[in-house]
């Protein structure tokens, strides 16, 4: 089962989920030196293949295994022209 952050304690959080992602993903240095400093970058852009990237697939997994949990069979999802989320979620299924 998922095991959600100690921050969440308080939350409704969700308890299982649907393994869409290859996780973790890196966090990776990036340096600035214009303004003498470093961030960090969470590559959620490496979580799946082409079609199951970013957060996303991240949203996906807890929305398919509470859709799964509740013996849904079709999943419907709107989104606009292009919709990235529309195409992770027809990957996802």
């Amino acid at each position: 089962p998922f095991q959600p952050p100690k921050w969440a304690a308080g939350l409704a959080c969700p308890s299982t989920r649907v393994g869409l992602c290859h996780l973790p993903t890196p966090v990776e240095p990036l340096e600035l030196p214009v303004a003498n400093t470093t961030i960090l970058l969470k590559r959620d852009d490496m979580t799946g293949g082409a079609e199951l990237t970013g957060n996303k697939t991240r949203k996906l997994e807890f929305l398919l295994a509470d859709a799964l949990a509740k013996g849904c069979d079709v999943v419907v999802t709107t989104g606009g022209q292009q919709s990235n989320h529309c195409r992770a979620t027809a990957a996802a299924c």
